[in-house]
């Protein structure tokens, strides 16, 4: 599946685009552009201290160009079944996800605060996420918290040139293709050897510990 994921990438870097989309304006920073794998951790509003909570790994696939705006999808390595949509205009990304087959929910607000300085700086931004389950009425609100997104390299579904663009035709594609892919993701277990009951949870492995369990620290670039 990953291989798969890689051609049509690979297919989308061979797309020619029109004028029109070269001459957009692109955002910048943003998330694709300079390493698209990024950790994203959440810190719980109602702690007096805004307890930290998880940190999982997310990877922003390419993304299409609208207006003044970028559009694309991104899935977790971290966790499995948990994948959405991003779109950023500015400074301000905004992302929105599911899982548990579509019955869990994120999304997230995040402001580009900090530039990235090769060997010194890593790209970070800041701001909200939340995140609830369907309960038949409102849903049911796991966590309301503080975010932060720090970019960590590239994601290793396969060898891309960066700056990568894509046409809202490939941009679908890539919206059948991730979700498949995230499916293939090895289960997230918490410090006492049980399944991740979410995104969110605050009682898991490290995300290192995970990486080198399941045999992906190789893949992280």
């Amino acid at each position: 599946m990953i291989l798969r994921l890689a051609l049509c990438v690979a297919v989308c870097a061979a797309a020619a685009f029109a004028p029109s989309i070269a001459s957009a304006q692109v955002p910048r920073p943003n998330v694709y552009d300079g390493g698209n794998r990024w950790l994203i951790t959440d810190f719980l509003d109602n702690s007096p201290n805004h307890v930290e909570l998880a940190t999982q790994e997310i990877c922003f696939l390419p993304y299409a160009v609208v207006g003044t705006s970028i559009q694309g999808v991104w899935y977790s390595t971290s966790y499995p079944d948990w994948n959405g949509r991003y779109y950023q205009e500015g400074d301000e990304v905004k992302m929105t996800g599911d899982f548990w087959r579509d019955t869990g929910h994120d999304h997230m607000t995040l402001v580009h605060t900090t530039v990235d300085v090769a060997g010194q700086i890593r790209g970070m931004a800041f701001k909200d996420w939340t995140e609830w389950v369907e309960d038949g009425r409102f849903g049911q609100i796991v966590m309301w918290a503080n975010a932060r997104l720090v970019r960590a390299g590239r994601c290793g579904f396969g060898p891309v040139l960066f700056p990568l663009r894509v046409t809202a035709v490939e941009l679908q594609k890539l919206e059948e293709e991730a979700p498949r892919v995230s499916l293939e993701v090895p289960e997230r277990l918490s410090v006492s050897g049980r399944a991740a009951a979410a995104p969110s949870d605050g009682d898991l492995e490290d995300i290192d510990v995970y990486f080198e369990r399941t045999g992906q620290a190789k893949n992280r670039q």
